[in-house]
Formats: structure tokens, sequence, C-alpha cells
């Protein structure tokens, strides 16, 4: 289960966010804009756009300057000493990227952490975009219409050119909350809400 979402991280988590701030920010000079959207408390899902292998670190690490989050990861990191029981105490939760049908063991990790008042950051298109457009995945409607959470957007730019040095910058935007339909078609419903939440993602402008 993931680590209760009101306890202290433990101090390696602490340290990690900090040294992925400094390092994006003397690297990439990274700028992060409407921290002030962003609920001090409350089940909260973040969806964010994904662009590289980099969004995960620099998207948490500004997020835990107002509130720790919990994180998804790949079950195959837990695989490795000690990585497995540090990401564990992280508060991560491994999925079976792999697994038909969706890993609902990890479903159930997010809404327990989500109706504990945890937050959980989410990228809805699955993986990494790499100039396609992709459709989202229901999984970020079904966890909202679950727990109830309020979904917040976010865009990050240009952090496919983090290895070039290049400026990245993660702007918080607004708050949509998912509505059960009147017609009862939630899986029309899922579908819809995730390209609102993309749309909201993409309208977000970086300055």
């Amino acid at each position: 289960m993931p680590t209760e979402p009101h306890k202290e991280r433990p101090l390696s988590l602490l340290l990690f966010y900090a040294f992925c701030r400094f390092f994006f920010r003397f690297f990439n000079s990274i700028e992060v804009k409407g921290l002030d959207r962003i609920p001090a408390s409350g089940p909260l899902i973040v969806a964010c756009n994904h662009l590289s292998n980099a969004d995960p670190p620099a998207l948490t690490s500004s997020l835990a300057l107002v509130r720790l989050p919990n994180v998804i990861a790949k079950k195959e990191l837990f695989s490795y000493w000690p990585m497995g029981p540090i990401l564990k105490s992280w508060g991560a939760i491994p999925v079976d990227r792999a697994r038909e049908g969706g890993d609902l063991g990890a479903l159930r990790g997010c809404l327990t952490a989500l109706k504990k008042g945890g937050c959980l950051i989410i990228f809805p298109e699955g993986t990494r975009a790499l100039g396609r457009k992709l459709t989202p995945k229901p999984g970020v409607s079904l966890m909202a219409h679950k727990s109830g959470a309020p979904v917040l957007t976010a865009r990050i730019f240009n952090s496919d050119n983090f290895s070039k040095l290049g400026k990245i910058t993660i702007k918080y935007g607004t708050l949509r909350t998912f509505e059960p339909p009147a017609d009862g078609d939630l899986k029309a419903a899922y579908a819809r809400f995730s390209e609102e939440l993309m749309s909201d993602i993409f309208s977000i402008k970086e300055e």
C-alpha cells in the first residue's frame, strides 16, 4: 500500500526532491509557474503532458514545494534492491503496464491514497508523446470518478531538450471535476473527460 499521505516521508525523499530542484535549476534554468493553484490539502490528481523521462522528477520535485505526491512507478523498478524498499517508503505505487485489462492492484493503491487525502500525479497520455498526438487513457477519469478528487492540469515545456540544457518550464493550470453522466454511459464520459483534460493541458501557454 502507498505511504500514508499525511505522514512525514523519509529524509531520503526530501533530499532527493531538493537535489532534483537544484539539478534542474542549475542545468535547465527551470521555471515553475502557478504553485499557488495547487490545493494544499484534500485528495488531488495532477494531470500533465509527457515529453521525456525528465518529467516525473521535474514535476514531483516542484509539486513537493506545496505537498508530497504519491507516484506511480513501473513494477520492474521494485524488483531491484534497494530500489524496491526505497520506492515503497517514498509512497510509490507499482503498476504492471503489460497486464491485459489494466492493473487492478495499482488502481486500488491509487484510490486508497486519494481517499486518504493524498495527491497523485498522472500522465494521461500513458507514455512519452515523442511528437505524436496520443489518445489519452481513461484511467485518470476513472480515478477522478471513484475518488471524487478534482484534477489539476499542468503542462511541462521543453523537457525533451533537458539533456541539451534547454530551459524547462512547468505551469499549473485549472481544476476540473468529473461529473457522472446523466445517461449513465460511463465509458463515453470517461473518454470525453480525458479529452477535455488534454485540451485544458494544451491550452496552457508558456507565457
